[in-house]
């Protein structure tokens, strides 16, 4: 059995074909627009529930927040002597500031395209 690197090192440039031994493994889920109102509401008898926009949003804040939270909590743990365990409190640091990094790259996203669509004369 050869490991990762070796199996790697035999990959040449420009020949990398996906498994496609079973494409509907891999169909992405695909489902209708909900009408008006219907948001959080079953598509059809066979679909499954599906979130707002304004929940998911809600939802990703709020898991910023808990990991800056947490990262907040190591790092005084850390200063008062209450842990020894750096991995953790840099991991926990990193991950809430990618987080709130990606946060701030989606409301950059959304304010550009709230100004693109409010130039659009009707």
């Amino acid at each position: 059995m050869t490991d990762f690197a070796t199996s790697m090192s035999r990959v040449l440039p420009n020949s990398f074909v996906p498994d496609m031994s079973d494409p509907a493994s891999e169909a992405p889920n695909i489902s209708a627009v909900p009408a008006d109102g219907a948001l959080g509401a079953a598509v059809d008898a066979g679909a499954t529930e599906t979130t707002s926009f304004k929940d998911t949003v809600k939802q990703m804040l709020s898991d910023v927040n808990d990991k800056i939270t947490t990262s907040d909590s190591n790092m005084r743990d850390l200063a008062m002597g209450k842990t020894n365990d750096t991995g953790k409190v840099i991991t926990s640091v990193e991950e809430a500031n990618l987080a709130l990094q990606y946060t701030m790259a989606i409301r950059s996203k959304l304010l550009s395209a709230y100004q693109d669509i409010s130039r659009i004369t009707v």
